[in-house]
């Protein structure tokens, strides 16, 4: 009999396994880094004027040394070392147990803010690839060599602390309280000789006060409360709870108190200078091109309405409301930089060098100063590696997890 032929099996090729696909979740707070993108293609221009050709197309001059990246970089120490002095107070001086559930958060802002302000200062030097010989060669009898010193060592405290706090686990944690305390006084120091390094220019009356230091750390409080507070209200994981309303209330008591400080401080010192001119008429004159002269509104209208008085009338009226507490802290916040710009501009315009203005013309021997486009466009692009900074390290660093991890413990 002749063997049935079996039909032979087909043999298929196994097919590859698909790709997985990559999907892209997006998070909120990529609008951080898209926001950055942009600003940086918009800064690029004065970015590279500044590298290609120096200082020369910035409107500063002999007479207006310092302009608007000073002010901007002073706006910056404060917030971010007023921030942290409050953080750090609240931890492991007063014993408050919720605060330490934001810690990644504010150590990581904190640090994309003091790179920020590193920048700018650098950027604000003439040959900025010399910024090493104030850390080989310093001068200590010099007060920017010692701002210097003070911003590296804080910015590594910083750096140190967050490493702990997201990848040390518990075998490093023990070097967090060591480090927070070292943090206290290096931070106060930090405020105090940026303060004094406008403080010791005799040849500008109106810096020239011992006031000026103190005045520098209690608007640094101030306005480091405000960021504080704000970071609270955006980046709090269980925003139903009854501690994260406790909290928010804390810290807007906080906030409205040093704000009433600083309106009572700057208040008290502004009429003592401008009674029958303080015993000197050139202060007075530089006090009042900050009340009354051509960016009056800057002082009037953005500080002290949108950054003192409107805050003030909600954190006193709603400070158990978080949505309204976190507009009134960005308001506060966001305005402190009129101040910076208001110490810094103004005193380098008046009139006490108008004979040497007069004596030789020269774009570059004017009083009068405003900063152009170029010098705005470098801002921009400082600014936007700031927010590509924080916006990548929201997404791809272990914050929001941490902070999770804290929450739930």
């Amino acid at each position: 009999m002749a063997q049935a032929v079996q039909p032979q099996e087909s043999v298929v090729p196994p097919t590859e396994a698909p790709l997985p696909r990559v999907r892209f979740e997006w998070r909120w707070t990529d609008v951080f880094w898209i926001l950055g993108i942009i600003l940086l293609v918009v800064g690029a221009p004065g970015m590279w004027q500044r590298l290609t050709e120096g200082l020369a197309p910035t409107n500063l001059t002999s007479y207006v040394p310092w302009g608007v990246w000073v002010g901007f970089y002073d706006y910056l120490v404060w917030m971010e070392v007023g921030s942290l002095l409050i953080f750090t107070s609240m931890i492991y001086i007063f014993g408050d147990r919720l605060m330490p559930k934001i810690k990644p958060i504010v150590l990581f802002t904190g640090f994309t803010i003091v790179t920020m302000g590193l920048l700018i200062v650098l950027l604000d030097l003439g040959h900025f690839e010399r910024f090493w010989h104030v850390i080989v060669y310093p001068d200590f009898g010099s007060m920017i060599a010692w701002m210097v010193w003070l911003h590296s060592s804080y910015l590594l405290i910083l750096t140190l602390e967050l490493a702990i706090v997201l990848w040390g686990g518990d075998r490093f944690k023990s070097f967090l309280k060591p480090l927070a305390y070292i943090s206290l006084p290096v931070g106060l120091a930090l405020i105090i000789v940026s303060g004094s390094i406008f403080g010791v220019v005799a040849a500008r009356p109106l810096w020239n006060t011992a006031s000026l230091p103190l005045m520098f750390l209690l608007s640094a409080l101030a306005a480091g409360s405000g960021l504080l507070l704000f970071l609270i209200v955006v980046f709090w994981q269980n925003k139903q709870s009854d501690e994260y309303v406790r909290l928010v209330k804390r810290v807007s008591v906080i906030t409205r108190t040093l704000l009433l400080a600083g309106v009572f401080a700057a208040g008290v010192i502004a009429f003592t200078m401008l009674y029958k001119g303080g015993g000197n008429p050139t202060r007075a004159e530089a006090l009042n091109l900050i009340l009354t002269g051509p960016y009056w509104w800057s002082f009037w209208i953005v500080h002290i309405l949108l950054g003192v008085l409107i805050p003030l009338g909600i954190l006193f009226t709603m400070p158990s409301k978080p949505v309204m507490a976190g507009i009134a802290a960005f308001l506060s916040s966001v305005t402190f930089v009129a101040v910076t710009l208001n110490i810094v501009i103004p005193t380098l315009v008046t009139e006490e060098l108008k004979g040497l203005a007069t004596a030789f013309v020269d774009p570059k021997l004017s009083l009068d100063y405003a900063p152009n486009l170029m010098e705005w466009m470098v801002l921009f692009f400082i600014f936007g590696i700031g927010a590509v900074i924080f916006g990548l390290g929201m997404r791809f660093l272990p914050l929001q997890s941490h902070h999770a991890e804290e929450s739930h413990e």
